[in-house]
């Protein structure tokens, strides 16, 4: 069985509403933000684990992402994606023009994940088989969402990344703990650029986010 993990009942719902009576996976609202993400999931993994439960089988993250401009490559609003790996995107030294790492040679940082390769692969050939293309690369995971173009190019440029969120490194850090397998899909509902919530789509992309969903959990092995 997998877990399912959204920030907000905005993003889950409809993956609920899509699923059919009897649906194999649990659930988990899991608040916006690193620390809210991490703090609840964890919580969530610990109680079953002293409760003796048998363990999920993965973890299928799902929810709205803002695209970042590129040109060549990138996505745009209401396309798919799926993560190949998952940056803490503003842990470091941060001013107007830079990010820099922390890491020196007495401090190690642990900043991005690898996430689940074979779950990737099932996950993009289930949806390619219902005729569903998603775009794939690195997502970042950030404190503070994006306000300005300078500030997301900068962010693309320096991990040469597809989209950001504000959960999906934390679930990764979690999921590395507890030895868990994590795919993580989610459905752009805005461009990172200056800020003007006019263009958004956040209901079509997190509709969209959730009938993908709904395909996949029906079509991955629960074994």
């Amino acid at each position: 069985m997998y877990l399912v993990t959204a920030a907000t009942p905005f993003e889950l719902d409809p993956l609920l509403r899509a699923c059919p009576p009897g649906a194999r996976f649990e659930s988990l609202v899991c608040g916006v933000g690193p620390v809210e993400a991490t703090l609840r999931l964890t919580a969530l993994l610990a109680r079953r684990e002293a409760a003796g439960a048998p363990r999920y089988r993965g973890v299928v993250n799902i929810g709205v992402a803002g695209a970042y401009r590129r040109p060549e490559g990138g996505a745009d609003l209401l396309d798919l994606c799926l993560a190949e790996r998952e940056v803490l995107g503003d842990l470091g030294i941060c001013d107007e023009e830079t990010i820099t790492s922390l890491r020196s040679d007495t401090l190690e940082i642990v900043d991005a994940f690898d996430l689940d390769r074979p779950l990737l692969q099932e996950a993009d050939v289930l949806l390619a088989g219902h005729g569903i293309h998603c775009r794939r690369g690195t997502f970042v995971t950030v404190n503070c969402v994006s306000a300005t173009s300078r500030r997301g190019d900068l962010l693309a440029r320096r991990h040469d990344a597809l989209c950001e969120n504000m959960e999906g490194a934390a679930a990764a850090r979690v999921c590395l703990e507890y030895g868990l397998p994590l795919l993580e899909l989610r459905c752009v509902s805005n461009l990172v650029e200056d800020r003007d919530p006019r263009t958004w789509r956040l209901r079509a992309a997190s509709d969209r986010c959730g009938r993908a969903a709904a395909l996949l959990l029906q079509g991955l092995r629960h074994d």
